[in-house]
C-alpha cells in the first residue's frame, strides 16, 4: 500500500520528500497525563501532568522549527491524552498558521466531547486517531483498563463522522487481540474511518515480551491484511510492522507471475510504491520533556528540543543517520533484499536484543546466503 494514499489532507506527497533531510511525521508527546490505564502503554501514562513538560511558548518554538524543514511534516499531538492540556487548541491553531498538517491522538475519555471534536474540525485538523483494541466492551475495556472506553470510542468515531472530522482507527496487535482482528475490521467497515493502522507490539513501557505475537503470526496477519486491503472501504497500514512491505511486494509479484527471491535491494526499492519510513527514517519523536528520539518506541535520546536544533538533530545525529542507512544493519536484515523498503522494526530490535541495528526478531524471512549488501 502506498503511503501517499494514507496521509492526512493538506500534506505534501511523501514520495516527494527526501527522508534523509526531512521527517514525514513528527510525534510530539505533549503530556503523559491520561485517565486510562492501558496494559500496553508505551508512555506509562499517569493521571496528572508532569510539572516540567514543555509549556505553550516552548511548544510554539518547536512548531516554528518543524515548519523550517524543506517540507513541513505531519505533526501528531499525542500523549498520554493531549486533551489533558488546556492549550491544545492554541498549539493546533499555531501549527496550522505555520502551514503544518496537524493531527491529534486523543484517548477515549469523557474529554472527547462533540464540542471539542467540532473545534478540531473548525481548526482544520488534518485527522484524529482513535484506538480500538477489541470488538466488544469486555475485550476493549480490559485492554484499556477503564470500563466504558469501548463505547466512548464508538461514540467518538460516530461524532467525528457526523461533524466531518477525518479519523483513523489504531489497533494494537498482541496475543490478546490477535483472534479479534477480523471482528474489529467488521466494526470499521461502516464506521467512516479512512485508515486502519495496526500497531505490532514492541515490549516497552507496560507491554511485556510474552504479549508479542510470534514471527509466524506476524506473517499470517500480514497476508490476511493484504487480502483485506483489496476490498475494505478503508486503507490499511502497519506501524512497527515494517516487514508487511515485504509481504505486499512478494504478493504483488506473485500475482503477476514474477519471482521475488532474486531481487536486489535496488530492485525492491524501485518496485515498492510507498515511503520506507522507520524509526528515525522519516519519523521523529519529541517527548513531553523535550527529548528527541527516533520514535516513541525507540527510547534513545539524541538531544533535547529545549536546547538543540530539531533540524540538525534529524539530519546530522549519528543515531538517526545510522538508522537511515541499511548498510549498518546486522544479521539477516543486512543481507535481506528487502532491507531498503523494510529494514525491520528498529524499536523491536532494541527492545528485544538491546541493539537497534540488530535483525528484526519477529520476521520469518530468510534471505539467501551471500546476498550482497548495499555497500558492495
Amino acid at each position: 500500500m502506498s503511503t501517499s494514499r494514507t496521509h492526512p489532507r493538506g500534506m505534501v506527497n511523501p514520495l516527494q520528500v527526501d527522508i534523509n533531510r526531512d521527517p514525514i511525521v513528527v510525534f510530539w508527546e505533549v503530556t503523559l497525563a491520561c485517565a486510562l490505564a492501558c496494559r500496553h502503554c508505551r508512555a506509562q501514562a499517569q493521571p496528572k501532568r508532569h510539572p516540567l513538560e514543555l509549556n505553550t511558548q516552548e511548544g510554539f518554538r518547536i512548531l516554528d522549527e518543524l515548519a523550517s524543514f524543506d517540507h513541513p511534516p505531519i505533526v501528531v499531538l499525542s500523549g498520554g491524552d493531549p486533551f489533558m492540556r488546556r492549550d491544545l487548541f492554541e498549539l493546533v491553531e499555531y501549527g496550522k498558521r505555520l502551514g503544518l498538517p496537524m493531527s491529534v491522538a486523543p484517548s477515549a475519555t469523557a474529554l472527547v466531547t462533540r464540542e471539542r471534536l467540532q473545534r478540531l474540525k473548525e481548526l482544520n485538523v488534518s485527522r484524529i486517531s482513535l484506538s480500538l483494541d477489541g470488538s466488544n466492551a469486555q475485550a476493549h475495556d480490559d485492554f484499556r483498563g477503564v470500563s466504558g472506553s469501548f463505547q466512548r470510542t464508538l461514540d467518538a468515531m460516530a461524532t467525528s463522522a457526523d461533524v466531518g472530522l477525518e479519523f483513523q482507527v489504531n489497533t494494537t496487535v498482541t496475543r490478546q487481540t490477535l483472534a479479534d482482528l477480523p471482528a474489529i475490521a467488521d466494526i470499521l467497515t461502516d464506521s467512516g474511518a479512512v485508515l486502519w493502522d495496526l500497531f505490532f507490539l514492541v515490549p516497552m513501557g507496560r507491554a511485556q515480551s510474552e504479549e508479542v505475537i510470534s514471527a509466524e503470526d506476524h506473517e499470517r496477519v500480514f497476508n490476511w491484511l493484504f487480502d483485506l486491503s483489496s476490498g475494505a472501504p478503508f486503507q490499511v497500514k502497519t506501524t512497527l510492522g515494517m516487514h508487511y512491505r515485504r509481504v505486499q511486494l512478494q504478493r504483488r509479484l506473485a500475482e503477476q507471475g514474477q519471482r521475488s527471491d532474486e531481487l536486489t535491494p535496488q530492485q525492491a526499492q524501485k518496485l515498492y510504491r510507498g515511503v520506507p519510513s522507520n524509526d528515525g527514517k522519516g519519523i521523529m519523536f519529541i517527548s513531553h520533556l523535550g527529548e528527541v528520539l527516533p520514535s516513541g518506541f525507540l527510547p534513545i535520546p539524541s538531544g533535547n528540543a529545549r536546547r538543540d536544533s530539531l533540524v540538525e538533530l534529524y539530519r546530522e545525529s549519528p543515531l538517526f543517520k545510522s538508522l537511515r542507512d541499511p548498510t549498518y544493519l546486522k544479521g539477516k536484515c543486512r543481507q535481506c533484499p528487502f532491507n531498503v523498503i523494510c529494514g525491520g522494526s528498529r524499536a523491536r530490535a532494541y527492545a528485544m536484543t538491546g541493539d537497534p541495528l540488530q535483525s528484526e526478531p519477529c520476521c520469518v524471512f530468510q534471505p539467501a546466503q551471500g546476498n550482497p549488501s548495499l555497500r558492495n
